[in-house]
C-alpha cells in the first residue's frame, strides 16, 4: 500500500499503533498490546518574534542564525527522558522531524515503550547533532572534526519539565535549545575594502579539540532559559595548539570558525590568540600574528591592558572587525547571543509517498502478500536478475536512488521507466510521479554464488540536502514484519541471494 507521511500529526495523536509504521500508512491499524503513546514537541532554537535560547539579563545583542547554526541531523537526533531527581528512564523511539521554516522543528515519536506515571512530573532532554546518550548526559561530547563548516553540524541541548497524562499524545510544548559550541568571526569593515585592502586568512592557535555537549548545570534546571550563563560553561580540556584555520564565507572579507568552549580567563599560558594576514595591493602580505585575544578592546579598537579575559562560551558569537591598521590591528569588537533567525532558508517539509513495499509484479495485479523470496541467478548469456517494481507519487519530481552495498562491477543496477526505456544510465530520469519502474539487480561474476546483496532506495530530504535516506520498500518499521520471505529483517533494505 501507499505509504504517506504528509499529514504526519494527525496519525500520532491518534496514537502510534504496535503493528503500524511510526508516520503514515493507508488503511486501519488496530491498536494491540495496550493502549499506545506518541510525543510531540517543538524546538526552537531561532525565531523572529521570541528569544529561543536561555534568555539570559545580559547586554548582549542578538544576532541572527543561518541554515548551518540551525540545521539538525535526523541521525544525532534523541529524545531522553528523567525523573525529576535525575534517573534516566529511556528514549522516545521512531522519532520523525519537519521545520516549519523559522528555525523551529516540530517532533512526534513513540514513547508506549517507557515506564512512566500518570499524574508525575518528569524531565524531557533534547540532544541534537550528538551522540548517542543512555543515561549520563553530562559526560557526553564531541569533536571539533564534526563541527566543521560546512560540513559539520553543531550540537544542541534543551531541557523541559511536564506532568505525564493519561492522554494517548503527550503535547510537551516547547523546548528552547542551546547550542553547544561558540561561533568566532573575524570581518573586514567596509571602510577598509573600498581603501583596496582584501582579508586573506585567519588562523587561531590554543583551542580544545572536544567540547561537552549539555552545560555545567543540566541535571538542575526544569528548563532551558534557567541556565545561567555565567556558570553554564562546560570546557573539556583537551588543548591543542598550531594554526587552526577559519573558513572563508565572504571573499576577501569574512572568515568564520566553530570552537568548543575554552575558559580563557581561568588560563594563565596557551590563551587562544588570533593571527590575520591582510593585503593592501602591494606584493607583500600583511602579517598580524597573535594579534586579536578574547578580552575588552575600547572605543579606539585597541585591547584594553589588565581588563579580565574573556571566555570562550556556547551559544555566543564573537565577531572581530578590523577597522585600521597600524603597528597593530584595530579592532570593533563585541559578543552576541545567536537569536532571531531572519537569515533562515524557507524549506518544506514533505516525506514522500510511495508504495511500500516494492513488489514482485505488477500485472495483472499488484500483490498484497509476496511470496517469492529475494534471489538473482548467473548466467553467462541470460543471467536471470532480481526484480522488483517501485511506485512514489509525491512530491513531484523528488529523486531516488536504488543502492546496493556490493560493487558494481560484481553487480549491475538496472532502472527501466514506466514505458520500458532503460534509464540506469540518467538517475535525473528517476523522479517522483511518473509511475511504476522496474528495477533490476543483475549478477556478473559466478564466484559470488551464495552470496547476499543488500538493496535498498534512498532520497535526499529538501530540508536536509546531503543526507540521504532511506525510504521503507520491505515492510514496516521495527522490522517486525518484512515483506519479502528470506530478506532479512531490516525493513528498509532487502537482502537478495546469489543462487
Amino acid at each position: 500500500m501507499f505509504r504517506q507521511f504528509i499529514n504526519i500529526v494527525i496519525l500520532l495523536s491518534a496514537g502510534i499503533l504496535a503493528s503500524c509504521n511510526s508516520m503514515m500508512d493507508e488503511g486501519n491499524c488496530p491498536v494491540t498490546g495496550g493502549a499506545a503513546r506518541s510525543l510531540f514537541l517543538t524546538l526552537a532554537i531561532d525565531n523572529p518574534t521570541q528569544h529561543t535560547r536561555a534568555p539570559w539579563s545580559d547586554s548582549y545583542e542578538s544576532e541572527a542564525g543561518n541554515t548551518f547554526d540551525t540545521r539538525i541531523a535526523m541521525s544525532g537526533l534523541q529524545v531522553v527522558f528523567y525523573s525529576v531527581e535525575g534517573n534516566y528512564i529511556g528514549r522516545a523511539e521512531g522519532l520523525v522531524f519537519w521545520d516549519d521554516g523559522t528555525a523551529r522543528y516540530n517532533i512526534a515519536g513513540d514513547i508506549s515503550h517507557l515506564n512512566m506515571s500518570v499524574g508525575k512530573e518528569y524531565k524531557v532532554m533534547v540532544l541534537a547533532n550528538a551522540n548517542s546518550v543512555n543515561g549520563n548526559m553530562g559526560t557526553l561530547t564531541y569533536s571539533i572534526n564534526s563541527i566543521a563548516y560546512p560540513n559539520g553540524y553543531i550540537p544542541m541541548w534543551g531541557v523541559k519539565q511536564w506532568t505525564f497524562t493519561a492522554d494517548e499524545q503527550q503535547n510537551l510544548g516547547t523546548v528552547l535549545m542551546l547550542r553547544a559550541v561558540a561561533k568566532v568571526e573575524v570581518v573586514l569593515a567596509d571602510n577598509m575594502v573600498t581603501n583596496g585592502y582584501g582579508l586573506e586568512s585567519v588562523t587561531i592557535n590554543h583551542w580544545n579539540a572536544t567540547g561537552y555537549c549539555a552545560p555545567t548545570g543540566w541535571n538542575e534546571v526544569s528548563s532551558t532559559e534557567q541556565i545561567d550563563q555565567e556558570k553554564c560553561i562546560n570546557t573539556e580540556h583537551d588543548h591543542k595548539s598550531g594554526s587552526l584555520p577559519f573558513y572563508e564565507v565572504v571573499s576577501g572579507k569574512r572568515f568564520i570558525i566553530y570552537l568548543p568552549e575554552f575558559a580563557v580567563k581561568h588560563t594563565a599560558e596557551n590563551i587562544p590568540k588570533l593571527s590575520v594576514t591582510l593585503s593592501d595591493g602591494t606584493a607583500l602580505p600583511l602579517v598580524y600574528n597573535d594579534a586579536i585575544s578574547f578580552g575588552k578592546y575600547s572605543n579606539d579598537g585597541y585591547l584594553i591592558d589588565g581588563e579580565d579575559a574573556v571566555n570562550i562560551v556556547r551559544n555566543h558569537i564573537y565577531r572581530f572587525t578590523i577597522i585600521g591598521i597600524g603597528s597593530a590591528l584595530e579592532l570593533d569588537y563585541s559578543v552576541m547571543n545567536w537569536a532571531d533567525a531572519d537569515e533562515w532558508d524557507l524549506v518544506s517539509f514533505q516525506y514522500p509517498t510511495y508504495h511500500s513495499p516494492v513488489v514482485p509484479y505488477i500485472t495483472p495485479s499488484v500483490p498484497s502478500t509476496i511470496t517469492t523470496s529475494p534471489v538473482m541467478t548467473y548466467d553467462a548469456l541470460n543471467p536471470i536478475p532480481f526484480s522488483c517494481w517501485f511506485n512514489i507519487t509525491e512530491p513531484a519530481g523528488l529523486l531516488w536512488t536504488p543502492v546496493i552495498d556490493k560493487s558494481l562491477t560484481m553487480y549491475d543496477i538496472k532502472v527501466f521507466d514506466p514505458i520500458g526505456n532503460d534509464i540506469s544510465s540518467l538517475p535525473a530520469e528517476m523522479k517522483a510521479g511518473a509511475g511504476w519502474y522496474n528495477i533490476q539487480i543483475i549478477p556478473k561474476d559466478a564466484s559470488n554464488y551464495g552470496s547476499i546483496v543488500k538493496f535498498g532506495i534512498t532520497f535526499e530530504p529538501s530540508w536536509m540536502p546531503g543526507t540521504p535516506m532511506y525510504l521503507f520498500i520491505n515492510g514496516e518499521e521495527g522490522g517486525a514484519n518484512v515483506a519479502w520471505p528470506n530478506s532479512g529483517t531490516d525493513p528498509k533494505i532487502i537482502e537478495i541471494l546469489q543462487n
